[in-house]
Formats: structure tokens, C-alpha cells, sequence
């Protein structure tokens, strides 16, 4: 499972997940916790005669409504934790799974919000695993795509920032995993034998949320990155999974600030193929 974006996002995606396919059946279910894409999925598999379901759920943090909503459809969960999430591009399949009439009045900036939301066909016993959150391989991506930036990291605020989600709980989690990360970075220094960094921030954009919530989160991201130029440099990290999607949108909105950017998501990185080959094969011991 992962959100998905443009070709280039999705291929990356794919390609991180290619080997899986030399020993398992692999299939994708793109999207906010999309229940046709998984459904497709699900039905896909269960063709191949599989007899186990191990989902992926290949999103930054957990604590967010799409992996919930995702636990729910696979009957993982008795009820939906919270308002369904809206499925992405209208297709004759949807509305043929969805078993309504759509019209006009359901769109809203090409998104489709389901009248109701039942849980998906699975025949085939289904674990779900965990998401990225504050996993050591993801410390070790963000950490060399710091040092790809960094010259005197005594002197250095890096800022982790990450999309996050809209509610102020999910929030916290999500923050908290990113802090964990900045501990981890900072203790690989440490076994390196590397000067620490001045500080790790982390940080959400919550481009979704409210105005409010999201311009206050914009106002916070530009003055921890002005704060952090006063008294040495500044390295920003979008955590993202894959590039070409909203990664850019923070560099956007610290124009005209002074900052190292290279703009590097955790994708490509074969790193993140170790994480899902862990993720099937520990759940499998």
C-alpha cells in the first residue's frame, strides 16, 4: 500500500518493491486506503491461490486516518475510527463496487467521498504490518542525505520536515516518530566519531489541515529555518517517501530564506527494499 502520485512517484515505489516479486505474489493498492484499489488487490492475490496476505502499508507514519481506514476495510478494525477518506479519480469500477449512481454533485477537486464505506471481500487470512514511522533503515536514509548537505555539523540546525496529517493527536505521534529519527541520526554521529549536530528539528507542513492550522504550520517551518540561520547554517530534509510529489511545496514556502536543500526524498534508496523484505519476513518468523 502507498498513497501513489505521478509516474515517476509510483515507479519509484515499484522499483523498491521489485525483488519482493522474485519469492511472493506482489500486487499494489494505490491511494488514501482506497477500497477498490485494494479490493482489486485483495481479489488479484486470492486468483494466485495465496494462502497468506501480508500488507505493506509503505506511508511516513501510522498515525494517520489512511492507515486506520486501511485496517477497517481489511477487518482488522470492528469500526471506522473516523470520516472515510476520499477516493481518488472516479472510475466505472468504482461506482460499480461502490453499487451508487454518481453525479456531479460528489466531486470536489476530482475527489470522490464514498456514502458509505463497508469493509472489502478477504477470503485469505491478512496481517498488516507496520508503516516507516521511526524505523532505524529510515534513520540511516535521512541521515546520508544530511551529510550529503552538511559541512560543520557542530554549526548546523537540521530541520526534518514532514506532510503530516490534519488532527492534532496524529500529529503528535507523527511528530514524535520524526524526533526519535533526529535521536538516531545524532547517535550515528556519535559511532562515527562525527561532531553531533547543533540540533534536529522536526516539523509538519499539515498542507491538508484547515487555513489556519496550515498557515500556522507554514510560519512555524519559516521562523525555526530564520532562527537557525542566526547563528550558523540550515539544512532542510523533506521526509517524503517518493519524489515528485509535495516535497517541492516546502522549499516553496521558505522562499527567500537562506538554506541547503537538495530536495531528496527517502526514494530511490535500495535501503527502503530491505525495509520491505524485513517487513514480509518478520511477520512471517
Amino acid at each position: 500500500m502507498a498513497h501513489g502520485g505521478g509516474t515517476t512517484w509510483n515507479k519509484m515505489v515499484k522499483q523498491a518493491a521489485r525483488p519482493l516479486a522474485d519469492t511472493y505474489s506482489v500486487e499494489y493498492a494505490w491511494g488514501m486506503a482506497n477500497f477498490v484499489s485494494m479490493q482489486k488487490a485483495i481479489r488479484n492475490l486470492e486468483k494466485k491461490n495465496v494462502d497468506h496476505i501480508i500488507v505493506v502499508p509503505l506511508f511516513i507514519s501510522k498515525h494517520s486516518p489512511i492507515v486506520r481506514q486501511a485496517e477497517f476495510l481489511l477487518g482488522l478494525r470492528d469500526k471506522l475510527a473516523d470520516q472515510p477518506m476520499a477516493v481518488m479519480h472516479y472510475t466505472d469500477e468504482f461506482a460499480e463496487m461502490a453499487g451508487v449512481d454518481l453525479d456531479e454533485s460528489h466531486f470536489m477537486h476530482n475527489m470522490i467521498f464514498p456514502p458509505t464505506l463497508n469493509q472489502i471481500e478477504v477470503d485469505t487470512p491478512i496481517q498488516f504490518t507496520d508503516a516507516l514511522d521511526d524505523h532505524p533503515i529510515v534513520a540511516e536514509i535521512l541521515g546520508r542525505r544530511i551529510l550529503s548537505l552538511s559541512e560543520t555539523p557542530q554549526n548546523e540546525t537540521v530541520v526534518l520536515v514532514a506532510h503530516g496529517p490534519n488532527g492534532e493527536e496524529d500529529n503528535t505521534g507523527w511528530v514524535k516518530s520524526m524526533e526519535s529519527l533526529a535521536v538516531q541520526v545524532q547517535q550515528k554521529q556519535i559511532e562515527e566519531g562525527l561532531s553531533k549536530f547543533k540540533n534536529i528539528m522536526a516539523l509538519t507542513v499539515r498542507d491538508d489541515a484547515s487555513e489556519e492550522i496550515h498557515e500556522q504550520a507554514k510560519q512555524h517551518l519559516r521562523a525555526v529555518v530564520r532562527q537557525g540561520k542566526i547563528s550558523g547554517e540550515v539544512i532542510v530534509i523533506p521526509v517524503f517517501l517518493s519524489p515528485g510529489g509535495r516535497e517541492k511545496s516546502v522549499a516553496e514556502r521558505l522562499k527567500g530564506l537562506n538554506f541547503r536543500w537538495s530536495g531528496e526524498t527517502l526514494l530511490p534508496d535500495d535501503s527502503l527494499t530491505t525495509f520491505l523484505i524485513n517487513s514480509v519476513e518478520n511477520t512471517l518468523n
